[in-house]
């Protein structure tokens, strides 16, 4: 598109990012200063798990986001996380499994489960994928032209390569002026990985994300398809997202040779990049895998030791590569993004295990990202004289609760349950977690991303161990070895964590000083780490109030934080979602805007 004309006023834009993905597809708005004034998952919305298979621009929910985030446009650009080329990529493989399936079909009572689950795997995903290629952005052109109060014209429509937005949305939302970008993913248009060189004062976006297509290509091997299978070995979904358990698992098992020396046979660094098997070769080493497969009778605590030499290997690999990339791009500041970045319980090693001294993740380093690294891209493409803003972005980009749902239900509450405090609601809260009261804290607008940041938590006093077995069987109704974050005040964090790196979107684990476990057993795992969150006053300033009054009753400066939802749905989005919650879970006493609810 090139730049826009300096000195000459232009019509109103707007970027709008439509990640789609056929897992954690997603909506973005950047206004024309180049802020991303809207950022939000699909799943929010729809209240539907990861939103398989739906395209971000949904009926409705489209028509709302147009006329709130951008009323006044005059020209939207529309920007995607995948290229054309998809397209052609997409049908090749369905074309070639085309191929296999009546043989397959014809032996289908011979073949293994596992071999079955591949084929219908490769099936869903290749057709899920050629629906959100084709489908998305139909409904944004329904909607805005059927919408007599917007007069605007979509004047540009931009596929960007999936790899390129994943580096756009880590590196234009960080502080860095230059960066190595490495992204590590389950898939992408060409490999699973690719290397970027960052320079945020270059002109035009290609100069600002230059690829580096030898380490890039040098990757054959997925690190996201290795970790989703070991997922599926230990009994979880990865589709349903269920890779953070392996991450809880892994700490109460150990390293065993047998399984590792599989595992290497399946992945490793070799020739400059990460490499798996092919072919033939390929088949023998799944089949010695799946011989570790969680069996009928087995609990999820007898797969520790498969999960704890799954993330092992997953760290040795990632690290060795980040290692080669940092010897030919010798540049102090990374970034990491793609659905690998996910894994908190390596991104907390990766300073200590590699010569970079800075790391950087944004908040949604998965495919819901895309949505702002795409609309970023179109938005630098098209005015090149300007550059990202080398500071953090807040997270907090999702939509608020309806005033008038909140009034109404103040109003029908029975014997005054529901009350108006206002101002009052972070000093309450912190009174009743000082009580060992379980909070359901939601304030603002969402938390962009997967991890909960204090404006769609559920909170707890974390100086007792027994706290998460409370949680875990009473609020969410989940797994007992899954562990709890702390959220933690930015000023004093440094006093409870050996190497404290800040933490600002919960994206990485560090481990507790030996002098604090015992004062915040609640949030100490069981390989004495915390996925902390560091809590910043200029940033959330109610939630760090909160925090801070709760130091004051009790000397602890952090409080137990995990994700307001139940095990299996979203994070909360409107206020009869968290009513649901809460009068179908053990919270005590519930915080929205300002209004206390009580049973």
């Amino acid at each position: 598109m090139g730049s826009r004309k300096v000195g000459v006023k232009m019509k109103k834009r707007y970027y709008v990012g439509l990640a789609n993905s056929v897992h954690d597809s997603a909506w973005a708005v950047v206004n024309d200063k180049g802020e991303v004034v809207f950022a939000e998952g699909t799943e929010r919305y729809l209240q539907n798990k990861r939103a398989i298979n739906v395209s971000p621009d949904h009926f409705v929910m489209t028509r709302k986001l147009l006329m709130k985030y951008t009323p006044d446009a005059e020209e939207y650009v529309i920007a995607k996380s995948w290229s054309e080329g998809m397209r052609d990529i997409v049908e090749q493989g369905i074309q070639a499994m085309l191929a296999q399936e009546k043989t397959f079909l014809k032996y289908k009572s011979m073949i293994p489960f596992e071999t079955k689950h591949d084929f219908y795997y490769g099936r869903f995903m290749s057709y899920s994928q050629r629906h959100m290629l084709e489908d998305c952005g139909k409904t944004f052109e329904y909607e805005l032209a059927t919408l007599p109060q917007l007069k605007a014209d979509i004047v540009s429509s931009k596929a960007w390569d999936h790899h390129l937005t994943h580096a756009a949305a880590g590196c234009f939302t960080s502080e860095f002026d230059t960066a190595l970008c490495v992204i590590v993913d389950g898939y992408g248009e060409h490999n699973a990985v690719a290397v970027y060189r960052y320079d945020g004062s270059a002109a035009g976006v290609h100069n600002m994300l230059k690829l580096d297509s030898e380490l890039t290509n040098a990757c054959t091997g997925s690190l996201g398809m290795f970790y989703s299978l070991v997922c599926r070995l230990c009994g979880f979904d990865p589709l349903e997202g269920e890779e953070w358990k392996v991450m809880g698992l892994a700490c109460h098992g150990k390293l065993n040779g047998e399984v590792y020396k599989v595992m290497r046979e399946y992945i490793k660094v070799q020739d400059n990049g990460i490499v798996s098997p092919t072919g033939g070769e390929l088949i023998k080493v799944m089949n010695k895998l799946y011989r570790y497969t969680k069996k009928t009778g087995q609990t999820s605590l007898d797969m520790a030791n498969v999960a704890y030499t799954g993330q092992y290997v997953f760290e040795e690999v990632l690290f060795e590569f980040l290692e080669l990339c940092y010897k030919k791009h010798p540049e102090q500041n990374l970034v990491i993004g793609g659905g690998c970045a996910l894994n908190s319980s390596a991104n907390g090693k990766v300073v200590s295990n590699t010569s970079f001294e800075k790391l950087h993740i944004f908040s949604a380093p998965s495919d819901d990202g895309n949505a702002v690294g795409a609309a970023l891209l179109s938005y630098f493409e098209d005015n090149d004289d300007r550059s990202p803003a080398k500071k953090r972005l807040l997270p907090y980009l999702g939509s608020g609760f309806s005033t008038l749902t909140l009034k109404n239900t103040e109003a029908f509450s029975q014997g005054g349950t529901v009350t108006y405090v206002g101002d009052q609601a972070p000093k309450l809260a912190a009174s009743y977690l000082a009580e060992h009261k379980i909070v359901g804290w939601a304030s603002g607008r969402a938390e962009f991303g997967p991890r909960a940041l204090g404006n769609r938590s559920i909170l707890a006093n974390p100086d007792s161990s027994a706290v998460k077995d409370i949680i875990n069987s009473r609020v969410k109704f989940r797994e007992e070895f899954r562990p709890f974050a702390p959220s933690i005040l930015s000023d004093i964090a440094a006093e409870y964590f050996e190497g404290y790196e800040e933490a600002p979107y919960m994206e990485r684990t560090l481990v507790f000083k030996e002098e604090k476990r015992g004062q915040v057993p609640g949030v100490v795992h069981f390989d004495n780490t915390g996925r902390l969150q560091t809590v910043y006053k200029e940033w959330n300033e109610q939630y760090y109030e909160l925090i801070m009054e709760f130091y004051r009753l009790t000397g602890i400066p952090l409080v137990l934080n995990t994700s307001f939802n139940i095990m299996g749905k979203p994070i909360i989005h409107s206020v009869e979602d968290a009513i649901g919650v809460f009068y179908t879970t053990g919270l005590d006493v519930m915080f929205i805007d300002g209004y206390c609810f009580k049973k």
